[in-house]
């Protein structure tokens, strides 16, 4: 292990190229065998600009403050994702990835480095910190357990391996919210589908909060992997009877009370026919994944059914629906 190397490319894109990001993340995950991809994040001392004084040293910084940084930084030019790779054939991986970028987006700025897999932890964990969603529940990463003072009646430990990146966070946190505002009307009698699941994150958080009967569905393998070591971490030693991992290749619908689809539009599209016929008859369906300007292409795309609210947090999108058949 000791000679483990990984690959990683940064992609610079301006505000004019930044709206095609979603679809080289969606190539690289899917085509390329990207393990993860991080979005830009401010460095600590332009955070301290922006707050001056009420910078933070340390600790949580309040959601209203992240909002306010993400406010006075929507003007900026520049945008950096970072792509790794670690898994398999990741050398290869990486280079096909970054001449896939070189002939079709050859505008955009494209650094690529190896390195030691001992700093592998160093650079995946920096980029997470605890979710607040709300009174009732945060998720919290899982090397944060012991010394994370709680903030909610339910915590869902999670280790963000390559089935979750921090792409997927501000997604991710709007299933939550939709999520959250939907709990009174659930219970263990109802059963959930986490289609796309990555990490498990949404269904663990149904899992834990409603005591829901839930599978978890997605195309990649190792994602899948991740849930199961997410499902390991919040359930070791209780019985999950019923609880089922199904890789995508062999999903046959289903009706559930709850679907969470928190996939790109494009996906969410090929996949309606699925998708919809996994809802029972008045059940609810939430899905992400989507960019702002995305949102109405959605709404008249499963304009079947009732939309009941949108939830935005930067560029990113999600949408609460409820079956009205």
């Amino acid at each position: 292990m000791t000679d483990k190397k990984f690959n990683f490319v940064l992609l610079g894109f301006t505000r004019y190229s930044v709206e095609v990001a979603p679809i080289i993340n969606a190539y690289a995950v899917e085509d390329f065998g990207c393990d993860g991809v991080e979005e830009f994040s401010l460095e600590e001392a332009r955070v301290d600009e922006i707050l001056g004084e009420r910078a933070y040293s340390g600790g949580d910084v309040p959601e209203s403050l992240i909002d306010e940084v993400q406010a006075a930084t929507i003007d900026q030019d520049n945008f950096t994702y970072k792509y790794f790779f670690y898994e398999g054939d990741f050398e290869n991986n990486s280079a096909e990835f970054v001449f896939f970028v070189k002939e079709n987006y050859p505008e955009l700025s494209l650094y690529t480095a190896q390195k030691d897999f001992e700093d592998w932890n160093a650079e995946w964990k920096k980029f997470y910190n605890p979710i607040f969603v709300s009174e009732n529940l945060e998720i919290i990463p899982e090397w944060m357990a012991l010394t994370h003072v709680n903030k909610s009646k339910t915590q869902v430990y999670i280790y963000p391996g390559m089935g979750f990146g921090t792409g997927t966070h501000e997604t991710t946190f709007l299933c939550l919210v939709l999520f959250d505002q939907i709990q009174n009307q659930l219970n263990s009698t109802n059963t959930c589908l986490d289609f796309g699941c990555g990490s498990g994150i949404l269904g663990i958080a149904a899992m834990k909060t409603k005591h829901l009967q839930t599978h978890f569905c997605d195309i990649d393998r190792s994602a899948m992997q991740n849930c199961t070591q997410n499902l390991v971490l919040n359930f070791e030693g209780e019985n999950l009877h019923g609880t089922e991992l199904i890789i995508r290749d062999r999903y046959q619908p289903k009706k559930y009370d709850l679907v969470f689809a928190n996939i790109l539009e494009h996906v969410l599209i090929s996949e309606k026919p699925v998708i919809v016929d996994s809802i029972k008859k008045g059940g609810h369906l939430i899905v992400s994944g989507i960019l702002n300007h995305q949102v109405d292409n959605i709404i008249k795309n499963y304009s079947h059914m009732e939309k009941i609210s949108v939830a935005t947090k930067g560029d990113w999108s999600a949408i609460l629906f409820k079956d009205i058949s």
